[in-house]
């Protein structure tokens, strides 16, 4: 009679352990996959320029740097920025009837400059130049395949502002699909 029992616990013990190891080899190929289509979906918005930076840290040269929570970001869609990005530290320009300088595009069209020689490495790179307001600026952005993202801006008159940024794709609403 003991034999009998142990017999049947270590039967349902192995028909436990079995169906544990196909729901964790179940679970492992479905993460696999989640993986594989956020990787597409990451590098289609990279080469179709459809993209948003949340700045993480401002970093103006000469100065400390400054966390930032949300309150900023990077818009481009296409060839088409959207941004406006506190400038701190010095200008050599006055800002004209006491307006702050930043960067602003608003909803503007630039010539964006695409560099993607470095993709296998996971390093993607634009550029362009415009922007509203009291000057000019050239703006670099480098994005990184783990979705962070480093932003640089030259400004006419103006020391050069740095920025740390995460990557938000695109949410494509179902209507849209």
């Amino acid at each position: 009679m003991k034999s009998i029992r142990t017999l049947l616990f270590l039967v349902l013990a192995g028909m436990i352990m079995c169906s544990c190891g196909a729901s964790y080899q179940e679970a492992k190929e479905r993460r696999a996959a989640e993986k594989e289509a956020e990787r597409a979906a990451f590098a289609a918005a990279l080469q179709n320029c459809d993209f948003t930076l949340e700045i993480t840290r401002i970093i103006p040269r000469g100065y400390p740097s400054r966390e930032s929570v949300g309150e900023y970001r990077l818009r481009l869609e296409k060839d088409v920025v959207t941004t406006r990005l506190p400038f701190l530290g010095e200008s050599r320009e006055a800002a004209y009837g006491g307006d702050e300088i930043s960067i602003v595009f608003n909803k503007e069209k630039v010539n964006l400059i695409k560099d993607f020689a470095d993709a296998d490495k996971g390093e993607y790179r634009y550029q362009f130049r415009g922007g509203e307001g009291n000057g000019k600026w050239t703006v670099s952005i480098q994005v990184y395949d783990n979705g962070s993202a480093l932003i640089g801006c030259q400004g006419t008159g103006s020391r050069y502002m740095s920025y740390y940024a995460n990557l938000i794709l695109p949410q494509k609403d179902a209507e849209n699909k």
